[in-house]
């Protein structure tokens, strides 16, 4: 279809008088005179509706028609026919050839949704002229021939003004396809009215602010203050910085005293949102005495762990100094909504000291909560010390019905039993999902007790290396002994030990899933010992020991046995002993009875046996397992101690197909390399 007349005949530019070029008036004449052509040669075909055009086929192929009248306006239209007189069907090619549309706003609407007809359809390709039966009085749609209305807008889209139609104007508007753009001004009246109106506001609110602002009277502006409301909220006082952090810490705390960012907490490393709003610190509770001759401070810890978990609070820090405990500190947090951080200043600089021996300092849990373990406590940068000698009975912390809970940088001094997991309890999982991080001990004497006592539980992770464990020989590092529940998950991972009795002791229901690396174990009677008590029908399954050191030093009772597993009434499978440095024990290094299913591979074991034993004496395999000794070697170091071994391997009982032994470096002993074969 060419440009329309109104494009053509637009008027041109005072240079060119000429304008518009010939050719867009021969395309637009040529193009009438063939609709007329068509028109007049099918005897001026002209329908009111679509199906009745439809209906009439009796035209020849080509044949052209307009619709004139549809209620449906897309409907209206040229149609052409194709296929022969009776066949065939009609198909819709162009808009009905109009220019522009004349329509009649006979008040049938309303002043905002106006209706308007027409003698002849309308389509989105026509200009329309329409008459303004009354003033608009706010946004405006316009249905026409009872077709569904659409906006309409000013020419740059707006919506129009009120007033901007005015009764007896004529307007002149298109279809852009989502709404109806006029091309004529609305009324310039109700344009100045919203200017003068908009204006007329801005200028009370001037006058408003301008008059409040003339009550308010503030105190002078001065460097580094701030505005504070009074306590009657009558004034506001201008105050320093060190003023306003005293009034709100004194809000948070409920103690009226100076505030001060000092070395005896750790304000100074955190936020000042974190410290107001987040932390409690014990050293600001009034009846906090420090450790004094009549300590209370158990209770205050615990009154105020209380409170913070009641109001949501994330921390409570410790101050430096040592903390006398007159009992134990029951905390108990069950089904945890808000973790709860007690935080010293280190462990040499904040420690907590016991006033008994059999004192158990703090009780962690609860079994009376049930499903519902105490969870999300974390312990960090505080020490545990000895204040009265300890016995078997005490113990640092004992955890009862527990799980997430964390120990950071604690360190344990003098005290016998450092954590009891689970012990005694009557359930199974008792304590589960217990971390210790950079910590560590150094506890002197023999103990009847070990620093880690496990009972029902698991998942322990022992890690970090911040702090050695330290001890002269007489104390038992990690001891399973529940008789009835086993523990399920054991994790120690590079630690750093000296001189103790065992470093793990199994010798109740059992320890499944247990994995040892890295690191370093210096003396002991046993390094690692799976042997349940008489009568326990425990299991020790799925060790890894691995990538280690133990050192004796050739000296009986601080190197005796490597890893010595006896089954007893219970089962011992799938126990690995591999890639580790074994030297200067004085018994042997591997030690295993008749039905315990161990893989010993790829150690070197040097200087041991030198109290006149094998190396290693390896026993018969289970009925359902097996034992493997492959990759190993096994000689006599420089600075040697003692006596040579007698044999490399001693071989207990007859040859069995599911006991191996290859790959072995073997120095012969004093004895022979082998003692019998696998």
């Amino acid at each position: 279809m060419p440009q329309t007349a109104a494009t053509i005949w637009a008027d041109g530019p005072g240079t060119s008088p000429y304008d518009p070029p010939k050719s867009d008036i021969r395309d637009w004449g040529t193009w009438v005179e063939q609709n007329v052509a068509a028109f007049l040669g099918n005897s001026g075909l002209a329908y009111l509706t679509r199906a009745s055009l439809f209906a009439d086929l009796a035209h020849a192929a080509n044949s052209s028609a307009w619709v004139i009248g549809d209620p449906t306006v897309a409907y209206n239209g040229v149609y052409m026919k194709s296929g022969g007189i009776g066949t065939g069907s009609w198909a819709r090619i162009s808009d009905l050839p109009y220019s522009f549309v004349k329509l009649l706003d006979a008040g049938a609407g309303t002043a905002n949704a106006i209706q308007v007809t027409s003698t002849i359809p309308t389509s989105s390709s026509v200009m329309r002229v329409a008459n303004v039966f009354e003033s608009n009085a706010g946004d405006v749609t316009v249905s026409e021939n009872g077709s569904a209305p659409k906006a309409l807008l000013t020419s740059s889209g707006n919506q129009i003004a009120p007033g901007g139609l005015v009764a007896g104007m004529m307007i002149v508007y298109v279809d852009d396809g989502t709404a109806f753009r006029l091309l004529t001004d609305q009324a310039s009246a109700a344009i100045v009215a919203a200017a003068e109106a908009a204006a007329a506001a801005a200028a009370s609110s001037a006058a408003a602010a301008a008059a409040s602002a003339a009550g308010v009277n503030l105190p002078a502006v001065a460097a580094n203050r701030m505005l504070v409301d009074n306590a009657a909220g009558t004034v506001r006082e201008s105050k320093t910085f060190s003023q306003v952090m005293t009034l709100l810490a004194g809000a948070v705390s409920g103690v009226a005293s100076a505030f001060s960012l000092d070395n005896n907490t750790l304000y100074k490393a955190r936020s000042l949102k974190d410290r107001w709003l987040d932390s409690y610190r014990l050293a600001e509770e009034l009846q906090f005495t420090g450790g004094g001759a009549t300590a209370t401070d158990a209770a205050v810890l615990q009154g105020l762990f209380n409170r913070a978990k009641a109001a949501g609070r994330g921390e409570i820090i410790l101050p430096r100094g040592d903390i006398a405990l007159e009992g134990n500190v029951f905390l108990k947090n069950p089904a945890a909504t808000n973790a709860i951080r007690i935080v010293g200043q280190g462990p040499a600089s904040t420690r907590f000291l016991n006033t008994s021996a059999g004192q158990v300092m703090f009780w962690i849990g609860d079994d009376a909560d049930g499903v519902n373990k105490t969870s999300g406590i974390t312990f960090e940068g505080l020490g545990l010390a000895a204040g009265v000698a300890p016995n078997d009975s005490g113990s640092g912390f004992f955890l009862r019905n527990t799980s997430r809970i964390l120990f950071k940088d604690v360190f344990i001094e003098g005290l016998r039993n450092g954590w009891s997991l689970g012990v005694n309890a009557a359930n199974l999982n008792n304590a589960v999902y217990t971390r210790l991080h950079n910590c560590g001990c150094n506890t002197p004497g023999t103990s009847g007790v070990a620093m880690i006592r496990l009972g029902s539980g698991g998942i322990l992770n022992v890690g970090g290396d911040a702090y050695g464990w330290n001890t002269n020989g007489g104390i038992v590092f990690i001891e399973h002994d529940n008789a009835s529940y086993n523990w399920d998950g054991l994790y120690i991972t590079n630690q750093f030990m000296e001189d103790w009795l065992k470093y793990i002791y199994s010798h109740g229901k059992g320890i499944v899933n247990m994995e040892w690396t890295g690191g370093q174990m210096d003396r002991a009677a046993i390094f690692f010992q799976l042997q349940p008590d008489s009568g326990i029908s425990g299991d020790n399954t799925n060790w890894n020991i691995h990538d280690t050191q133990l050192l004796g030093f050739g000296v009986v009772g601080k190197g005796d046995y490597g890893l010595f597993t006896a089954h007893g009434s219970g089962n011992i499978n799938n126990v690995c002993f591999r890639d580790n440095i074994v030297k200067g024990l004085s018994n042997r290094a591997v030690f295993t009875t008749s039905g315990d299913s161990v893989k010993v591979h790829g150690n070197q074991f040097v200087n041991c046996g030198n109290s006149g034993t094998s190396v290693m004496q390896i026993d018969q395999p289970p009925a359902n397992g097996v034992v493997s000794v492959t990759g190993n070697d096994i000689y006599l170091g420089n600075n040697s101690v003692g006596s040579n071994y007698t044999y490399g391997i001693d071989w207990i009982g007859s040859t069995n197909v599911r006991r191996k032994s290859f790959g072995n470096n073997v120095i012969a002993g004093s004895s022979g390399a082998e003692n019998g074969v696998a």
